[in-house]
């Protein structure tokens, strides 16, 4: 019986010392606050490390009319003295006026050696409205200060003025092509070759025969705007835009125009600009002739050019065929050589 007494009187004491390690408590930000002000409940624990520390598992509210807002938030925070101190925080409020007391807490302390739980002390708070002298009266309500937007604030705003004015604008254009009766996406045009433009103009001017109907100034300046507009196509000679003149020492410059072509389309613009602008009027077999001269030039032009570019395309196709030779035999000559220095 003296040793269990004895056994127990140790445990007791060894208990006291281990509880005198510990520092603990409760705090808050303040013991006065305002209806619907916040602070800060907290649960303090100083000890050795390597411990584990139960606090109070607080739920919605602390005590009736003290509510919980946030939390439970845990820290620690080493010291000098070796000791660690935890702390576990609540932010709380209340609504009511009136003087709360939170009740004494338990805080479990576990460890290999003991168990020990502590009970802090109780603390209290007043809460209280917003007081008016009736000798001052009421202020004016202030309104808070309008701080300057940042530009992260600003750009939502920004990207939705840009979205609408997008839209605006698609809009229109959508509603500008139904009015016009326009697709929405215009084909891509054929390219039609020099030679056909020039030949389908010939063949409708030969149709309308403006010749033979007393339309003469028509007929000769649709004949000259064709060769020019085969001159412009074909050889390059901005003929659209020149003087008769112009024309001729640019054909004469071209090595693609013989003498004897030139010479017909010199007779053919010189005849036109006298009708064009001296009220001339050639005999009919005259302006079939000159009808019949631009039909030579053409497709004597375009047949030689058609030769000269089939020629070309020959001689490239040759000589791709050459540099292939001698790529290949020089790739041959390299693998015999590396063959060689392997043997």
């Amino acid at each position: 019986m003296k040793q269990i007494l004895l056994y127990i009187f140790l445990m007791v004491c060894i208990g006291t010392l281990n509880a005198q390690d510990f520092e603990y408590g409760v705090e808050l930000d303040t013991n006065y606050m305002l209806i619907g002000d916040q602070q800060h409940l907290t649960f303090k624990v100083r000890s050795a490390p390597g411990i584990k520390i139960v606090f109070p598992q607080l739920k919605d509210t602390v005590v009736q009319g003290v509510e919980i807002i946030l939390g439970p938030s845990r820290d620690s925070v080493p010291e000098n003295d070796g000791r660690w101190l935890y702390r576990e925080k609540y932010v709380i409020t209340a609504f009511d006026t009136g003087m709360y007391v939170i009740p004494p807490m338990l805080i479990t302390i576990e460890s290999d050696e003991f168990n020990n739980v502590l009970r802090t002390d109780p603390v209290g708070f007043a809460v209280n409205t917003y007081e008016v002298d009736p000798q001052k009266g009421n202020y004016d309500i202030v309104l808070p200060y309008a701080t300057p937007w940042t530009f992260s604030e600003a750009l939502p705003y920004i990207l939705w003025c840009l979205l609408g004015i997008v839209i605006v604008v698609a809009v229109w254009f959508l509603w500008r092509r139904y009015k016009k009766h326009k697709p929405l996406f215009t084909p891509q045009k054929e390219i039609i070759p020099p030679y056909v433009l020039a030949m389908q103009s010939l063949d409708e001017i030969k149709r309308e025969k403006l010749w033979q109907a007393g339309r003469e100034k028509e007929y000769y300046t649709r004949l000259t705007d064709t060769v020019r507009a085969y001159l412009d196509g074909e050889f390059g000679i901005s003929a659209m835009e020149q003087t008769s003149t112009e024309t001729l020492k640019a054909m004469q410059e071209c090595d693609k125009i013989n003498s004897g072509e030139c010479s017909k389309i010199a007779d053919l613009l010189t005849t036109a600009d006298y009708v064009k602008f001296a009220k001339f009027t050639p005999l009919q077999d005259e302006s079939a002739r000159y009808l019949d001269s631009v039909y030579d030039f053409v497709n004597t032009t375009h047949l030689r050019l058609q030769a000269e570019k089939v020629e070309q395309e020959k001689k490239e196709a040759e000589e791709r065929k050459l540099r292939e030779i001698e790529e290949k035999q020089t790739t041959d000559v390299a693998g015999v050589n590396n063959n060689s220095e392997m043997k």
